[in-house]
């Protein structure tokens, strides 16, 4: 989930540029910016499951869709108000995955937590014991 957030970051990121090539009449720095954009909502939208996914994963599908239309049409008009428009709907979206990842998370060490023994229990046993009772956190 974090790297979802991470490439929802990197969309959001390189529609600011975008904006700002828009502003400085920079065509191919725009170009860079909204293809590499582009490229991260297609891969956003390749993951989906839409079989497994439900109604959910179908409207993600759509609004993807929805998003890189009004990209396009930024790039073709050199306008940057559907890009600002396009961000909103990136931030919105990252925003609830941010709080989702945030939530799994605070679950995962809450159950970590829970599955280890008591510290009265940890001193009796020995030293090999206590080491393999330890958690691992892996972030991504």
């Amino acid at each position: 989930m974090q790297l979802i957030v991470i490439l929802y970051d990197a969309a959001i990121c390189s529609l600011q540029e975008a904006r700002e090539h828009i502003e400085c009449k920079n065509i191919e720095g725009r170009s860079r910016s909204i293809n590499k954009c582009i490229s991260i909502i297609s891969e956003l939208q390749s993951s989906l499951n839409l079989k497994a996914g439900g109604d959910i994963a179908k409207s993600l599908d759509r609004l993807y869709d929805y998003m890189k239309k009004r990209i396009f049409a930024a790039n073709a008009q050199q306008n940057a108000q559907p890009l600002e428009e396009t961000g909103a709907l990136l931030e919105k979206l990252r925003s609830a995955w941010r709080a989702l990842a945030e939530q799994t998370r605070e679950g995962a060490e809450v159950s970590n937590r829970q599955d280890l023994p008591d510290s009265a229990i940890i001193g009796t046993l020995a030293p090999a014991a206590v080491m393999q009772l330890k958690p691992f956190n892996v972030s991504i």
